[in-house]
């Protein structure tokens, strides 16, 4: 197991698509479990959806499954997205405060799930 960790992070330290698609889904993860309220936008709407609330998972840097299972539950929550962001884009906006760089911040990670 400790092996095939080591060939994965050799594989995370790559540049291309597959880093950016990590990078992103650690974006979206670390923002809305850094702002409640739009966490809780998203928990709204996946109660809505399916009667009950799945977690985000925050990968750990070591472990390449967490990576795995992260992406995998951002893809399973897609409508659950797509469904906020129609419906509450602006909300979410707000969300992040009124400073101008936390604003270009919610924005730039709400553009990655459009």
């Amino acid at each position: 197991a400790c092996q095939v960790n080591l060939v994965v992070g050799d594989i995370f330290k790559m540049k291309g698509l597959f880093s950016k698609i990590i990078d992103d889904a650690l974006e979206v993860v670390k923002w809305f479990n850094n702002h409640s309220r739009a966490l809780g936008i998203l928990n709204a709407v996946q109660l809505k959806i399916s009667s009950k609330v799945k977690s985000l998972v925050l990968p750990i840097l070591t472990r390449w499954t967490s990576h795995y299972l992260s992406v995998r539950r951002l893809l399973e929550l897609e409508m659950a997205f797509k469904e906020m962001l129609v419906n509450s884009l602006e909300d979410l906006k707000t969300c992040a405060g009124n400073r101008l760089d936390m604003k270009r911040k919610a924005t730039e990670t709400l553009a990655i799930l459009l």
